[in-house]
C-alpha cells in the first residue's frame, strides 16, 4: 500500500494555498544545498532550551499531580469505607493497579491515553460483580466499592481530559522522500491539530539533484541520520514516517531504537482512504504487517435501528415544533406572496426521487430566474450557489441563517424519505453529473444535517463536500450520529457557514 496515492475526488492543495495556511511560528534556517547535503548538524530554532525545559517540567508536573490526586482520592475512600471491612482495600488496590498500568505505557502516552482507566474500570467492575454473585459482597458493599473505584479512576480521567483540551495541537516532524512528504503536507498542513515543524528528507544516494530548502513552505531541517537529534532538539510530540521507495523497514526500526528513551512518539503513515480506526484490524503475515479493512456495508439490524430512531425522534420534534412552525408559516406568507412551503424534487437513497419540503425563503419565480443568474454562479462542481442571491426574501435570509427553513423536513424523515443525519440531499440534475465515485453518497438516505453542515456548509468546496459525505457513508456509527447532532446545534447557534 503506497501512501503516495491520493484517491479520486479528494481535493489537494496547491503550493500557494499551503503557504498561506501553514503555521506562522515556523522559522526557516539557512541550509547548504550543494551536493544534496546539509552543512553542519544544527537544527531549526523554533524551540528554545528554556521552552523545552518548561515543557518537560509541565509534563512532570502533570505526572506528580496525577499520582498525588489518585493517592489522595484512594486514601479518602479508604477512610470512608473503613467500617465496611474488606471493601476498604478496594480503593487502594484500584489506585495501585492504575499507577502500574500507567507506568507500563510509553512516556508519550501517559498524559494522553485513557486506555488504562477504561481497562481497569471494566475489569474491576466485573470482578466486583462476580464477588457479589458469589456471596462475598453484599449489595450495599458492592455499591460502595463501585462508587469508590469510579472516584479513584475518575481523577486521572478528568486530568487527562483537561490535558487534551489544552494540548490539542501536536508538533510533528515529517520523515520521507519529497513525494510522500508532499502528500502528508497537502493533507495535514491546514489542520489545526497538527503543527509541522520541519521535514527530514530521505532521498536516493544516487540523486544528484540539489536538495530543496523547503517543501511546500515547510523547512527541510535535515536528513534521515539526523531525525532523532532534531526531534529531541525541537522537543516535538511525534515523528511521522511517510513510507516510500527509499525508506526501508530497517530505517524505521533504527528510528525506534534512537527514540526509545524519549517521550517522542514514532508513527508510520499508512493511507487507508476513508476508513476510520474501528474498521481497521492490524495482523501479521510472516514479517509483514497487514491492515485488514472491514467492509463499509451496514448490517440489516443497524439500518433498521437507525430508521426507527430517525422516525421516532423526528415525529417527537415535529410535534414539539408545530406552534413555532405555524408562526413561521404566517410570517413567510406576510413577507412575500406565495405559499409558505417550498417543494422540490431531490434524489433520495439510490437516486430515487422524492419531494423535499422546506419553508419558502425565495421569491416564487426563483426557478425561472436561475438561468439569468447562472453566469454569476459561485458554487463548485455541479452546485449552484450565490452568496448574495437576489431571489432570497427578507424573512428568507433570517430563516436560512438560523436553519429554521429546514424544520418541515422533519416530515420527510417521518415518511422515510430522509434521515436526521446523512449526506446533503442533492438535486436530480446534480446527480446526473456524478461518476461512480461520487454516486456512492446516494447509497444511504440524505439527511437534514451531516458532516457537511457542521464543517462549514456554504464555505465548503465541492470536493470537500463529497469527501465528507463519503466518509459518513462508509464509517457510520450511532455514536457518530449523536455527535453530529450535538455539533449541529452548536453550528446553528454560531451560524457557522450559513448563507
Amino acid at each position: 500500500m503506497s501512501v503516495c496515492m491520493v484517491a479520486a475526488g479528494e481535493e489537494t492543495l496547491t503550493e500557494t494555498s499551503i503557504r498561506e495556511q501553514r503555521m506562522k511560528d515556523i522559522t526557516l534556517r539557512d541550509v547548504a544545498t550543494t551536493g544534496g547535503s546539509r552543512a553542519g548538524s544544527e537544527t531549526t530554532t523554533g524551540t528554545t532550551p528554556a521552552g523545552r525545559g518548561r515543557r518537560r517540567d509541565a509534563a512532570s508536573l502533570v505526572g506528580v499531580v496525577e499520582v498525588g490526586s489518585v493517592a489522595a482520592m484512594a486514601a479518602l475512600c479508604t477512610v470512608l469505607l473503613a467500617s465496611r471491612g474488606p471493601v476498604a482495600v478496594v480503593p487502594g488496590l484500584a489506585a495501585v493497579l492504575l499507577l502500574l498500568e500507567v507506568a507500563a505505557l510509553p512516556a508519550y502516552e501517559r498524559t494522553r491515553s485513557l486506555q488504562p482507566v477504561r481497562r481497569l474500570f471494566s475489569r474491576g467492575a466485573l470482578a466486583l460483580l462476580v464477588a457479589s454473585a458469589s456471596g462475598l459482597l453484599t449489595a450495599p458493599e458492592l455499591r460502595a466499592a463501585l462508587i469508590a473505584v469510579a472516584l479513584v479512576l475518575g481523577v486521572p480521567a478528568v486530568l487527562l481530559g483537561l490535558c487534551r483540551l489544552r494540548h490539542r495541537t501536536r508538533s510533528t516532524l515529517l520523515v520521507g522522500d519529497r513525494v510522500a512528504v508532499s502528500h502528508l503536507i497537502a493533507q495535514w498542513g491546514p489542520r489545526p491539530e497538527v503543527r509541522i515543524v520541519g521535514v527530514c528528507l530521505c532521498e536516493p544516494d544516487d540523486d544528484e539533484s540539489e536538495q530543496p530548502t523547503e517543501v511546500y513552505g515547510f523547512p527541510v531541517v535535515g536528513r534521515l541520520a539526523q531525525v532523532a537529534e532534531i526531534a529531541r532538539a525541537q522537543a516535538v510530540d511525534q515523528v511521522v514516517v511517510a513510507p516510500g521507495p527509499v525508506l526501508t523497514a530497517y530505517d524505521v526500526r533504527r528510528l525506534t531504537w534512537a527514540l526509545e528513551d524519549s517521550a517522542i512518539e514514532l508513527a508510520v503513515a499508512a493511507e487507508v482512504h476513508g476508513a476510520v480506526p474501528h474498521r481497521i484490524q492490524p495482523r501479521l503475515l510472516g514479517r509483514r504487517l497487514l491492515l485488514s479493512v472491514r467492509p463499509a456495508r451496514r448490517s440489516a439490524l443497524s439500518v433498521l435501528m437507525k430508521s426507527t430512531l430517525d422516525r421516532t425522534v423526528a415525529l417527537l420534534l415535529l410535534v414539539l415544533t408545530l406552534p413555532l412552525l405555524a408562526v413561521l408559516m404566517l410570517v413567510v406568507r406576510l413577507d412575500s406572496p406565495g405559499s409558505a412551503f417550498f417543494r422540490q424534487v431531490r434524489a433520495g437513497r439510490d437516486g430515487h426521487p422524492f419531494t423535499m419540503i422546506k419553508l419558502r425563503t425565495m421569491t416564487t419565480d426563483a426557478e425561472q430566474r436561475r438561468e439569468e443568474l447562472a453566469q454569476h454562479n459561485e458554487g463548485a462542481g455541479p452546485l449552484f450557489k450565490l452568496l448574495n442571491d437576489p431571489r432570497v426574501t427578507r424573512v428568507g435570509r433570517l430563516l436560512r441563517r438560523t436553519s429554521l427553513d429546514e424544520l418541515p423536513q422533519l416530515w420527510n424523515v417521518v415518511r422515510g424519505d430522509m434521515s436526521l443525519v446523512g449526506p446533503r440531499p442533492a438535486l436530480p440534475r446534480e446527480t446526473d453529473a456524478y461518476d461512480d465515485w461520487i454516486r456512492r453518497r446516494l447509497s444511504v438516505r440524505p439527511g437534514m444535517t451531516g458532516l457537511w453542515q457542521i464543517s462549514g456548509r456554504s464555505r465548503l468546496g465541492w470536493n470537500e463536500t463529497v469527501r465528507l459525505d463519503l466518509d459518513y457513508v462508509d464509517n457510520w456509527t450511532l455514536g457518530g450520529d449523536l455527535s453530529i447532532a450535538g455539533r449541529t446545534v452548536n453550528a446553528v447557534l454560531r451560524r457557522d457557514g450559513a448563507c
